[in-house]
């Protein structure tokens, strides 16, 4: 978790080929399928793209940079909605790593916020940014 004085190029360029690239390559490649079936865009965010916390430069512009591509292919695609969603902290290996001898067992496991995602997808609110913790988790039936 570099300071941005002390980061490489290398880095920054490591992580936008994965926060950033991957995901704007295989929305291009499936936009014809997205555009047939009116389909739904969701891409994971964090608030570390919206605020600004020492040594998350480099994972925040990455996000940053995703929300925005995200919400641009929905302006330029108004037949499907395009979702950036920030889960919220998470009990993660990337979040442990940031915090080194914290404690961070009360921060909830990734598959908790399924049910958050599955909301939003049912509600289908206009095409933004949200935050996960905005949609009342659906339990569903056999799950």
């Amino acid at each position: 978790m570099p300071r941005l004085a002390d980061a490489a190029l290398d880095d920054f360029l490591a992580v936008v080929r994965t926060n950033v690239g991957a995901p704007l390559a295989l929305t291009a490649d499936l936009l014809p399928h997205l555009l047939a079936s009116r389909g739904t865009l969701l891409s994971l965010t964090s608030d570390a793209g919206a605020d600004h916390y020492e040594g998350w430069g480099l994972y925040g512009a990455s996000k940053a940079a995703l929300e925005h591509l995200t919400l641009t292919f929905g302006a330029e695609n108004p037949t499907i909605s395009a979702y950036a969603v920030d889960p919220g902290d998470m009990r993660t290996q990337m979040h442990q790593d940031a915090f080194p001898g914290e404690d961070i067992s009360d921060r909830p496991m990734p598959e908790t916020v399924v049910p958050h995602l599955l909301a939003l997808l049912d509600a289908r609110p206009p095409s933004g940014r949200y935050r996960a913790s905005d949609f009342a988790a659906v339990q569903r039936v056999g799950a």
